[in-house]
């Protein structure tokens, strides 16, 4: 079977070798000169526990049975040695008691927060502090680990390559790219909602919302350096490791997003044209809940886009979204989290038995 893969991220490159394992002749299209430089970079690296989805019961299930078989394929990728707390603010979408109630549904251990921790957090504003289980996962490792698989696995890798188009026949797809084309059994397309345009309109995800993103990567005084934190639910914050550069992550649910648009080449244009940081914004309201966090320096910034269908943009749960093409031949996929991947390649090798 001759399959293509567009899009080298960390989603593309797994389905890709998984295939060529199970003995496909698989060709990987990346328009990029490197793998996993786009969205599997511009991520909070975070393994998900389930912690984050209160208000999504479906794919807080889906992150807890997730998250053991990532950590798990991917050991030599993942970091684990900090303490990851969760906070519920006072005011949110959300409150102590249906948070604890919803981490018991999924079997998402929570711990009561000690002492120490407790206290570097304000508690006029926070109503209740746990110690959870989740990880994140060193980017660069991946990456290598990724390339790696590809080559073993006889993967045909092609680097800065974009797809201008990807068409379905009776017998089988054609892709065309800047430099060619190629026929394929089945195609996958996993470019987080870039280039939707130049695919089949049964397989094109709809309205997008697209919003340029920031995420401040943030030197932490020492008391920080060991833990990550996450204040739930509403307009908050997270402080998450970021293995790849030594720092941490920190993402707003206000200033993060720098506005919305329709498509993922608009966001992204958006960024290309250098939008003001508001690193400063985050730490000063982060620092509200977190004193101690006042005296972080923003190192740079993380720079990306986030996708989302657009009849989620008011809804928390974040599902892998699917298009297939009338004939089966076409398959798109919008993942959230990196660590579905099990997922992901579950409903590509079902995809692929449709055709043999």
């Amino acid at each position: 079977m001759r399959i293509v893969v567009v899009g080298g991220g960390f989603y593309g490159c797994s389905i890709a070798a998984d295939a060529a394992r199970k003995g496909a002749s698989v060709t990987l299209l990346e328009a990029r000169p490197g793998l996993m430089r786009a969205s599997s970079w511009f991520n909070q690296a975070r393994v998900h526990g389930g912690y984050h989805y209160p208000r999504a019961l479906t794919t807080a299930a889906r992150s807890r049975a997730s998250y053991a078989d990532f950590v798990r394929r991917y050991r030599d990728c993942v970091k684990d040695d900090f303490l990851c707390v969760y906070a519920v603010a006072r005011g949110g979408l959300t409150n102590a008691r249906k948070f604890r109630r919803v981490m018991g549904l999924i079997g998402a251990p929570l711990q009561e927060a000690p002492g120490h921790v407790r206290r570097m957090l304000d508690p006029g504003l926070i109503e209740a502090v746990w110690v959870a289980e989740e990880s994140s996962f060193d980017t660069d490792k991946l990456r290598a680990r990724m390339e790696d698989e590809l080559d073993l696995a006889g993967v045909d890798v092609h680097l800065g390559e974009p797809v201008t188009r990807v068409e379905e026949h009776p017998d089988g797809a054609v892709v065309q790219t800047v430099a060619g084309s190629y026929r394929a059994d089945c195609v996958f397309v996993c470019t987080y909602g870039e280039s939707n345009a130049a695919l089949p309109a049964d397989v094109r995800f709809g309205e997008l919302r697209c919003e340029p993103c920031e995420m401040a990567l943030v030197d932490l005084p020492s008391e920080l350096r060991d833990i990550g934190f996450t204040v739930m639910d509403g307009p908050f914050f997270s402080l998450f490791p970021f293995p790849s550069v030594g720092l941490h992550t920190l993402s707003h649910v206000r200033y993060t997003p720098h506005g919305a648009h329709s498509s993922f080449e608009a966001a992204a244009a958006a960024v290309k044209s250098g939008l003001p940081s508001r690193a400063n914004r985050m730490i000063r309201d982060s620092a509200r809940y977190l004193p101690a966090l006042a005296d972080a320096v923003h190192v740079e910034s993380l720079w990306g886009v986030k996708v989302v269908p657009a009849r989620r943009d008011n809804d928390d749960a974040r599902p892998i979204v699917l298009r297939k093409s009338g004939g089966g031949r076409v398959v798109s996929m919008l993942g959230s989290k990196i660590d579905n991947i099990g997922d992901a390649l579950s409903v590509a090798g079902a995809s692929v038995g449709e055709r043999v």
